[in-house]
């Protein structure tokens, strides 16, 4: 019989490049006209915005903006905002392949703000911008071969196989409404928007995306009244993105992150401010997988040729749990001595999280970052800054010492009570959600080589007499005699693949 080779695939993202650049943020700032002198700076902050990347064969190009926003109080004591984009557009040069896919997050590295003037103000800052590009490549395993005196030892291994990866970025645009009961708007103070995803359905090349956008504006009431009001709007999200390998049965572990908001009020019919225009980008990032049975290709040799094997290692992963959770993050704010009368908004600007998997269970350590606008009953406005701590742990499905945890923790609500005018209770409920994989390593065959020209030489004796040790493998001796673990049991009437105890075995020659 002639000589085949029977191959498969395993497919495997790989990291080809990763660069972090750091982005400087000054700008000195001169207040329009209409707004009023600075009396003291409550807060001042950075928010990085990514609005595109693209990638080329020679580069991959992220163009985006830090959004410096200045909340002060004015000799009044009315508190305004006042927000200035300063824009960047990064390149950074790497070799990208075919069918090579980046992605690019930012985050604020530090700001400092000097205030000059009652009118003008110095800011210095920082974001790092970070960079990575990722390809699915397709190994090539054995998973058979025939003919050529072919024998092979294989092992069937269930896993979670990759069908592809991708990071796309999409935006959304809509026109808000405050609605009858919100007074209209003077000035906004800040804006927050969180994507969930509800669904995914993959069907050929594609994915269908549905979920929404949670928009949450803190404004100023028109007419210098002091008054603030915080407004929630919902916006659907609902994306056909492309992505090679997607198939009805496969398993899809998505996310999206808001890489960049924006919120102007604009007038409605009336004349009065009483519409948002919201703009936000958002980036996917998507990884589909698919419960088969693979073959695996552990040792050969041929009973009538010489052969030249290579061997690698491959990686094999099987979805073992998957979940969505919560969290509730709590903590005391203690405003030093202050008369505080009302809370005006409390705000999360970051949440940081790192996970652990060890002895079948998963740990989260993080913290939340949080913003608080108050009013003391003196008139007096302020901002605390509060960063909580939390801890999280949750038993796996599987015990398996090696597990992989993909992880996605995002905000789903913030609750607070004012107690005794100084202090304040915070709440922060946390949506966890985890994806946790086994991860095993195997030696397998990558390649087979029959060398046909290097015959191996028949044994002279039809039987050899060979004494077995209990626990012996019949492969291991019927690689060492040249024959077949068929005629190995056949010959000694055995059923096993492995020798029960001590006893006399008869080697039949091929």
């Amino acid at each position: 019989m002639e000589f085949q080779k029977q191959t498969d695939t395993h497919a495997v993202k790989r990291k080809i490049f990763g660069s972090t650049a750091e982005q400087a943020v000054d700008s000195d700032i001169t207040l329009p006209e209409y707004y009023p002198d600075i009396a003291h700076v409550l807060k001042c902050s950075v928010r990085p915005q990514i609005y595109t990347i693209q990638t080329a064969s020679d580069k991959i190009t992220a163009e985006g903006a830090a959004l410096l926003r200045i909340l002060y109080c004015s000799e009044e004591k009315e508190v305004r905002c006042f927000e200035q984009t300063v824009p960047f557009f990064k390149t950074a040069e790497c070799t990208l392949p075919d069918g090579a896919f980046a992605k690019a997050r930012a985050k604020t590295e530090y700001v400092n703000c000097r205030v000059l003037s009652p009118r003008k103000m110095d800011i210095h800052g920082a974001i790092s911008l970070a960079i990575t590009a990722y390809i699915i490549e397709n190994e090539p395993v054995i998973c058979d071969c025939t003919g050529g005196g072919m024998q092979i030892k294989t092992q069937k291994a269930e896993t979670g196989a990759l069908l592809g990866a991708t990071e796309k970025m999409f935006s959304l645009q809509e026109t808000l409404e405050l609605g009858e009961a919100k007074p209209a708007v003077g000035e906004i103070l800040c804006a927050d928007a969180e994507a969930q995803l509800q669904s995914v359905k993959l069907v050929a090349g594609k994915a269908l995306l549905k979920g929404t956008l949670s928009v949450k504006t803190v404004y100023l009431c028109e007419g210098n009244t002091g008054n603030v009001e915080t407004m929630l709007h919902s916006m659907p999200i609902s994306q056909i993105v492309e992505i090679e390998g997607a198939e009805e049965e496969g398993i899809a572990d998505a996310d999206l992150t808001v890489t960049a908001l924006q919120i102007t009020a604009k007038p409605d019919a009336a004349g009065a401010l009483r519409l948002l225009d919201a703009k936000a980008c958002i980036a996917v990032s998507i990884d589909l997988y698919k419960e088969k049975e693979e073959t695996l290709l552990l040792d050969a040799y041929s009973t009538e040729y010489e052969i030249e094997t290579k061997e690698e290692s491959l990686e094999l992963k099987s979805i073992c749990d998957r979940f969505t959770d919560t969290h509730l993050c709590r903590g005391e704010v203690d405003f030093a001595g202050c008369d505080v009368k009302e809370i005006l908004s409390v705000r999360c600007t970051d949440i940081t999280y790192t996970p652990v998997v060890s002895e079948g269970t998963i740990r989260l350590e993080g913290t939340v970052q949080l913003e608080i606008l108050y009013c003391t009953t003196q008139g007096e406005w302020g901002v605390a800054d509060k960063k909580l701590d939390y801890k999280y742990s949750r038993n796996a499905a599987a015990k398996n010492e090696s597990l992989l945890a993909n992880v996605h923790v995002r905000l789903s609500g913030v609750d607070y009570l004012l107690n005794a005018g100084d202090k304040m209770e915070v709440r922060v409920e946390l949506e966890i959600e985890a994806l946790l994989q086994t991860c095993e390593t195997r030696r397998v065959l990558s390649d087979i080589t029959l060398l046909e020209d290097r015959k191996k030489t028949a044994e002279a004796a039809a039987l050899t007499i060979y004494f077995a040790n209990g626990g012996e493998s019949l492969w291991d001796i019927a690689r060492q005699y040249n024959t077949t673990v068929s005629s190995v049991q056949k010959e000694n009437g055995l059923q096993g693949e492995k020798i029960e105890e001590k006893c006399t075995l008869l080697i039949p020659r091929v």
